[in-house]
């Protein structure tokens, strides 16, 4: 599952790609600046193959690609952060 995290204050419009994920849909959604849940923050999408992700933020756009299907997007008014499904460092 992507998980889309919308910290840019205001609403997004979110596409994510569903060529390996049967029943995906690719149509745009929009993603507001409130309280995450299920039903609006997650994309049921393939672990494996990549995927690739557009975000629309006010009048421009950007396109995430190789995202996998356990990612995390944290999206930011100026920036954003693709945090992969792999460890990244822990607590001795």
């Amino acid at each position: 599952m992507v998980w889309v995290s919308n910290q840019s204050g205001t609403c997004l419009n979110v596409s994510i790609s569903s060529a390996h994920t049967s029943g995906g849909n690719p149509g745009f959604f929009p993603v507001e600046h409130e309280l995450e849940n299920w039903s609006v923050n997650h994309w049921n999408r393939a672990a494996a193959p990549v995927e690739t992700a557009v975000v629309q933020l006010r009048n421009t756009s950007v396109t995430i690609t190789g995202v996998k299907g356990n990612d995390l997007l944290l999206i930011y008014s100026n920036a954003y952060l693709k945090v992969p499904d792999v460890e990244q460092g822990h607590f001795v």
